[in-house]
């Protein structure tokens, strides 16, 4: 454990050199979250990355990574890799593709002698260095399982990341500094709920809570700095580890969560590998989506107590739509799951409860009973709601179209209702919010960032110009930079793993 500490130590000091050099600039205006099926202006396919020894690893090492790509910026996985003006012979391979047949990520290896903090300059689509032979991925990791992470840490701009995508609708944190978007430091602090606080507490299962793989990748994406890129990747190895089985018949090793549906992740295990290459976390997510899937088999609401959650739905559809994303062999059955699962969520939006006859201003509304509280009115989480949002329009930018435009008005309706009627006196989000009602006040400051994030996609998808949405989210934010707090474990995790993408719908 010391080793690792004192390895991050290292990394630390070595990000936090200026990084104006590590990317090039990226064209077009500052609107980064993109056109509404989340297109970006162009990347410069001109990266820098930075590699880090672990502690005790020097000497001539294979360093393996990916790089993730905008959809449409390659076709095959060509790149030249470059140490200090010299091409690197390079091992290549392509990772996943996008609808229109272009890779998600290109994987990486190449061998060179270390002793300390280097660079690599790399050109997606270029030439040169030749061609290296592919080692096992486990063997570049400091234990084979990954749980210690690799033997060289590999690091990427934020700039590139969030351009490309793959981590939704972000801004790198440099970009926010300063401005009233930059809400979420408070909160997500990254270095303070780390990999040995989580290890501290582990036999619980609540801090497995709300997929913290994803928390911090999507913070090593915003911050590019080392700890949240260690946090993730060694859990996203403590995760896979813990898996026993296949398909249906897989099981997670969460305590005591077998049979939960909101403790199965398949997201930050796919992200991993498009970000390693390594294998093992495909099969993971294909995997962990197919259990999903068993437990979640009818994705309706039928009213009353029949048990229904934003959080169960939400993590339902995300499994099924990253599994699809990565998978080899089994993506027209996960996106034939993701697509029944968004029919029966839009039908429950449009037509529960027959007495809201608001068209435009609706959650996913359903008893309290289902929700299993006991509150005894009809309502919605807000908070809970922001897991179902990120789904809902993964899905949207999956599809394009006119599913998409189904999905984001959608989307748009939740965010009325919850700006309108989703706050208390003081503004704060309720912690369950009523139909037609005043709903349950929330003893915390916890969620104001997921209600932040609801009301920005709302404004965002209903064409930038509604002021009563804008107002409603700039509040939410306020009260999220002024208030919020992260009172333990999954507090953090909840909080920073789908609202984070509010700052780049507000841009």
């Amino acid at each position: 454990m010391k080793g690792t500490i004192a390895s991050l130590a290292v990394l630390l000091s070595f990000v936090s050199l200026s990084c104006a050099s590590c990317v090039g600039k990226i064209a077009g205006g500052d609107d980064v979250a993109g056109d509404d099926d989340g297109n970006q202006p162009p990347l410069d396919p001109n990266l820098r990355v930075q590699l880090v020894p672990a502690a005790g690893q020097s000497g001539m090492q294979v360093v393996n990574f990916a790089v993730p790509l905008q959809p449409g910026m390659a076709t095959s996985p060509d790149v030249r890799v470059a140490s200090a003006g010299t091409n690197l012979p390079t091992y290549r391979r392509g990772l996943g593709a996008y609808d229109d047949g272009s890779l998600r990520a290109i994987q990486i290896q190449v061998e060179l002698e270390l002793s300390g903090p280097t660079t690599l300059d790399l050109e997606v689509g270029a030439d040169g260095g030749g061609d290296r032979p592919a080692v096992d991925v486990a063997t570049t990791l400091v234990t084979a399982d990954g749980t210690q992470g690799p033997k060289v840490w590999a690091l990427l701009p934020p700039a590139w990341m969030a351009a490309t995508g793959v981590f939704g609708a972000i801004v790198p944190r440099s970009e926010m500094a300063g401005t009233p978007l930059d809400a979420f430091g408070g909160v997500c602090d990254y270095e303070r709920w780390n990999t040995e606080m989580f290890l501290a507490q582990q036999s619980s299962r609540d801090v497995w809570l709300f997929d913290r793989v994803t928390a911090m990748y999507r913070g090593y994406a915003i911050t590019g700095d080392a700890a949240p890129l260690s946090s993730a990747y060694r859990e996203a190895a403590i995760y896979r580890a813990g898996l026993t089985g296949d398909g249906a018949s897989t099981r997670i090793g969460v305590p005591g969560a077998a049979d939960d549906l909101k403790y199965h992740y398949a997201q930050g295990m796919a992200l991993h590998w498009l970000l390693t290459g390594d294998d093992r976390f495909r099969e993971g997510a294909e995997d962990v989506a197919a259990r999903a899937h068993a437990l979640w088999t009818d994705p309706g609401y039928g009213g009353g107590a029949d048990f229904w959650t934003e959080r169960h739905a939400g993590f339902a559809l995300l499994a099924y739509e990253w599994a699809a994303a990565v998978s080899d062999d089994q993506g027209a059955m996960f996106r034939g799951w993701a697509d029944e699962a968004v029919d029966a969520y839009l039908a429950m939006q449009r037509s529960w409860p027959t007495s809201w006859t608001d068209p435009e201003a609706r959650c996913f509304a359903h008893t309290a009973d289902a929700h299993g509280e006991g509150y005894g009115y009809a309502g919605c989480s807000p908070w809970m709601s922001a897991i179902l949002a990120d789904g809902l329009e993964t899905h949207a930018q999956r599809h394009g179209g006119a599913r998409a435009a189904e999905v984001r008005t959608a989307l748009v309706r939740l965010g009325r209702i919850i700006a309108r009627d989703g706050r208390d006196g003081t503004g704060k989000p309720y912690y369950w919010m009523g139909l037609g009602r005043a709903g349950e006040v929330d003893a915390y400051d916890e969620h104001w960032g997921e209600s932040a994030y609801l009301v920005a996609m709302a404004w965002h998808h209903s064409g930038r110009s509604d002021a009563a949405l804008r107002t409603a989210a700039e509040e939410l934010m306020a009260g999220l930079r002024e208030r919020g707090e992260a009172g333990q474990l999954r507090s953090f995790n909840w909080q920073c793993r789908s609202a984070v993408q509010a700052p780049a719908y507000l841009r």
